[in-house]
């Protein structure tokens, strides 16, 4: 089990600060698990709540149902269910930014 840094930055929630994340947790789980609250709501990968934006890294989300292939290209991820694949900073606090 290999574990990354994940940055979570977000300056309008006093917000920037680096976890430890396994690659087989999500990264929501792993914020919880340091005491960060992020949004979310239905854990299963099929809202726009946990949205965040990758500004470098990698993550493997294929297990949400919500985003399409463009705004994955785009660099948004769901949190509740991306699992990191590399050191990856993410912009939390995203969904008002999708449309």
């Amino acid at each position: 089990m290999a574990k990354y840094k994940v940055r979570l930055l977000n300056n309008s929630h006093n917000l920037d600060t680096i976890i430890d994340c396994p690659d087989d947790k999500f990264i929501l789980e792993a914020a919880e698990d340091n005491n960060i609250e992020l949004p979310y709501s239905c854990r299963a990968g099929s809202c726009s709540t946990c949205l965040g934006k990758i500004t470098k890294g990698t993550v493997d989300q294929s297990d949400q149902s919500f985003l399409d292939d463009e705004q994955i290209q785009n660099g948004f991820v769901l949190t509740c269910v991306a699992y990191p694949t590399s050191d990856v900073t993410i912009s939390t606090h995203e969904e008002e930014n999708l449309y």
